[in-house]
Parts: structure tokens; C-alpha cells; sequence
């Protein structure tokens, strides 16, 4: 190099420090700026998921299995966590299929709607129009004048239990609608017909005899065409047989049901897909064995106004009456409960069948419906469970399944779709005033 050039190189070389340094200071911006977007993207390593949700539930309690469903215009999720065979260490899976037990109840209420909605069936009817004479249904307490509405309201002053006792006390033979009549027909009314509420699984099997007599055909084939088939709900099948496909098993043990604190039932009650007696006595009073996925699914689209009329709908949650001795404020509308939450209130309806737990929930702020079962009756001290265990709070049924949804919506970022709109979910954790959706006139509903 001469002389003559030593001017340029140091001014070339001074370029050339400042172009490097200003390469590797742009790249330290830019790598600062890239591991802030992963970290502003990835999950709180603490922040719980539903797997982990699920999973405590299962280790609190004792239970042996738990599933989980919510189901919406954008959400179509199912989740499982524990046991489905406890002994056999079988895994139990989002589509592990347990009894329904009076979750069913709904979906006889959908076809009696339904009827209702083409003219073949009133409320105000009287229900012995549809029974021959010879029926051993007229020879139940009150019989003549007991009219739709009382059933879909369990308002008839029937007792309930009745039909269970006879089947567990003799479980053979075929279950026959004249079968379950006979076996109520000594019973004593608890107040004059339409004057009060009583819960009693006479009242839908009853109802399910009246869609039978409408339509010529068993209960169960007219859900099968009408609501099973449309809904694509491949696991829920009407429960005329001991052996279930993909059936979980049940753990029984105490319940608080006053008709069976004299029967001893097996600790579990069903295995290898066998049940221990025929569910068949259930008839319209639940009826089908089912899975969370497909719950949910049919509650959904039962507000979403797939399955009856916005008439129809709104007669089935009006004039809710309260119902003594459960929590969250529940009351009984015309085929379903109605519950007060934390994301508002949600309609829909629970039920046991030894040794199983099922709730169903629609929830109106949120859009969603939603499902979880259990496959034990009790908790792991073998007491009847009523609460469970969550994050060190102990929680009804329908505060669980609540939580559920929310934890689970609550990882779209907070939000939901509902109506079109984009609105913030409830944090269970930070209540805030739930938006309200209209169906019909559920607003109008006190």
C-alpha cells in the first residue's frame, strides 16, 4: 500500500467497524425483540391446564376417572384424565361412555317438544287419553288427571323410586311400560296434581309411553332418528342391554337417595362393558348410555335451536320452580334446571345411575355447551360424593364443570365467540357481570 492510498484504507477500514457494529447491534435488537415474542407467546409455566384440572379432581377425590367436554362454534374439545378400569389400569379417554342416568329426561323432553310443535301433543292434555283401558296406568294415584304439562314439569304429586326398587329387587324379565305402571300403582300422591314440584322418574317415563303411543314405536328409535342420527352422537345409545361398547366402570357405594339405604349394591358396577342388572327399568326416566362429547353436543345445539322451536325452548326453561336441598340455587323449569354460576346462568340437567355421575350444561354468556362424567358415586373414603376438590376448594358439580369451561376458554386468549360477538369470558377467580344472550325470551325468565 503507498502512501498515496493510506488515507482511503483508514477511512474504509473506519467504515467498515462502524457497519459491523452496527450489524451485530441490529441483530442484538432483533434477537432481544424474537425471544420477547416466544416468551409473550408461551404459557406461564404455572398456568394450569384442563389435563392438570382434571387430574387434581382425580387425585383430591379419589375417583377412579373423569371426562370433560365443551362444545361451541369454535369449540370442540374433550379431554380425560384417570381410570376408566381402575384394577386393569385402563386409561380412560374423552369418549369413554358412561350411564346417563336422567340426563335423559332432555331428550324426551326434545321429542315431546317436537310433537308439540307439529300438533300432535298439547301441554294441557290429559294424559289418559293416550293409555287403553285396560292400561295398568289408570290405576296409578291421580292418573285421570294428569296432563302434559305436569309431566314435563314434575308437578303430578308421583313419587319417585318406585320402578328402581322393583327392578333391583327383581331385575329379570322384560321392562315394559305396563311393567313400570304396575309397579307405582300402590303409591300414594305427595300433593294434588299441579299443585307443587317433586322430582320423579315416573313423570318421563310416563311422557316416553306418550311419544310411544304418538308414534307406534319405542321412545328410544324415535331419539335415535330425531336427535342421535342428526347430531352424529355415535356414543349415546338407548340403554336396553347389560353390555355397553367402550363402557366405563362404574364404582358404586352409600347414596343419599332414601329408596336405596336397604339394597346393597356391588362396589363396582360394571366391568369389562358388562353392567351388574338391566338399565332398561330407566326407561324415559334416563334411558341411554352416553359420553361427554355427545352431551355437550346436544345441549349445544338444543339452544342453538337444532332440535325444537324457539316456542318450544322457551316453554322448556319458563317459570322455573326452586327445588329444596341443592345448591346453586337450582330450580326446574319443563324438562330442564336451571343453575346459578359464576359465567352466569346455565340450563341443563344432572344424573346418577349406580355407580356413574353425569352433569350437562348449556351456558348462555358463554355460547358453550358442556359435559363431564364420572365413573364412581363415591370419593376415595368411600362417602357419597357431593363436592369435589379443586385447586384446595371444594366445589359442587356444576361449580366444576364451570370451572372446566372457563380454564379452558380462558386459553383462546379470554375470549368467545357468542352472538356474533366477540365477548370476554367470566373468570370464576375475578367474577365480573356475565353478558346475557337472548334465546327467545330466556330474558324474560325470572
Amino acid at each position: 500500500m503507498t502512501g498515496r492510498d493510506a488515507p482511503r484504507y483508514a477511512l474504509w477500514r473506519s467504515y467498515r467497524n462502524r457497519l459491523v457494529r452496527t450489524r451485530y447491534s441490529l441483530f442484538g435488537v432483533l434477537l432481544v425483540i424474537g425471544l420477547d415474542a416466544i416468551a409473550a407467546n408461551e404459557p406461564p409455566q404455572h398456568a394450569p391446564t384442563i389435563t392438570d384440572e382434571l387430574s387434581s379432581i382425580v387425585r383430591d377425590t379419589g375417583l377412579p376417572g373423569i371426562t370433560f367436554s365443551v362444545f361451541g362454534r369454535e369449540w370442540k374439545r374433550s379431554f380425560a384424565a384417570g381410570y376408566a378400569d381402575r384394577e386393569m389400569k385402563l386409561p380412560m379417554s374423552p369418549e369413554s361412555v358412561m350411564m346417563g342416568a336422567s340426563t335423559g329426561k332432555m331428550l324426551v323432553a326434545v321429542l315431546a317438544y317436537q310433537e308439540v310443535q307439529v300438533g300432535r301433543l298439547n301441554y294441557s292434555d290429559k294424559v289418559s287419553q293416550f293409555f287403553h283401558r285396560d292400561s295398568a296406568y289408570h290405576q296409578l294415584p291421580g292418573a285421570a288427571q294428569f296432563t302434559i304439562s305436569m309431566l314435563l314439569r314434575h308437578s303430578t304429586g308421583l313419587v319417585d323410586g318406585a320402578v328402581d326398587i322393583a327392578a333391583i329387587r327383581k331385575p329379570m324379565g322384560d321392562w315394559t311400560n305396563e311393567r313400570r305402571f304396575q309397579a307405582a300403582r300402590h303409591t300414594e300422591l305427595l300433593f294434588p296434581p299441579g299443585t307443587a314440584f317433586s322430582y320423579s322418574d315416573l313423570n318421563y317415563q310416563i311422557l316416553a309411553a306418550v311419544i310411544e303411543s304418538i308414534e307406534g314405536r319405542y321412545f328410544g328409535e324415535v331419539a335415535a332418528k330425531r336427535i342421535l342420527g342428526p347430531l352424529r352422537m355415535s356414543g349415546t345409545v338407548p340403554a336396553t342391554s347389560q353390555n355397553a361398547l367402550n363402557l366405563a366402570s362404574g364404582y358404586s357405594g352409600p347414596t343419599n337417595k332414601p329408596q336405596y339405604e336397604d339394597i346393597k349394591l356391588p362396589d363396582k358396577t360394571a366391568v369389562a362393558g358388562h353392567l351388574f342388572m338391566n338399565p332398561a327399568f330407566e326407561g324415559g326416566g334416563g334411558g341411554f348410555s352416553t359420553d361427554s362429547p355427545d352431551m355437550a353436543n346436544f345441549i349445544y345445539h338444543l339452544f342453538r335451536g337444532s332440535l325444537v322451536g324457539s316456542d318450544e325452548l322457551d316453554y322448556m326453561t319458563s317459570r322455573p320452580v326452586p327445588v329444596a336441598g341443592r345448591a346453586n340455587d337450582a330450580a326446574y323449569a319443563a324438562g330442564l334446571f336451571r343453575y346459578r354460576t359464576q359465567s352466569g346462568t346455565a340450563f341443563g340437567h344432572s344424573g346418577i345411575w349406580f355407580g356413574y355421575k353425569t352433569m350437562v350444561l348449556y351456558y348462555a354468556s358463554l355460547c358453550v355447551g358442556a359435559a363431564m362424567q364420572v365413573n364412581s358415586q363415591i370419593d376415595g373414603d368411600g362417602n357419597d360424593l357431593q363436592q369435589y376438590q379443586l385447586n384446595g376448594r371444594r366445589l359442587t358439580m356444576v361449580d366444576t364443570l364451570t370451572e372446566l369451561v372457563t380454564t379452558e376458554l380462558q386459553s383462546e386468549n379470554g375470549l368467545t365467540a357468542c352472538g356474533g360477538l366477540r365477548q370476554p369470558i367470566v373468570n370464576i377467580h375475578n367474577p365480573r357481570p356475565a353478558a346475557r344472550q337472548v334465546i327467545g325470551n330466556l330474558d324474560r325468565i325470572p
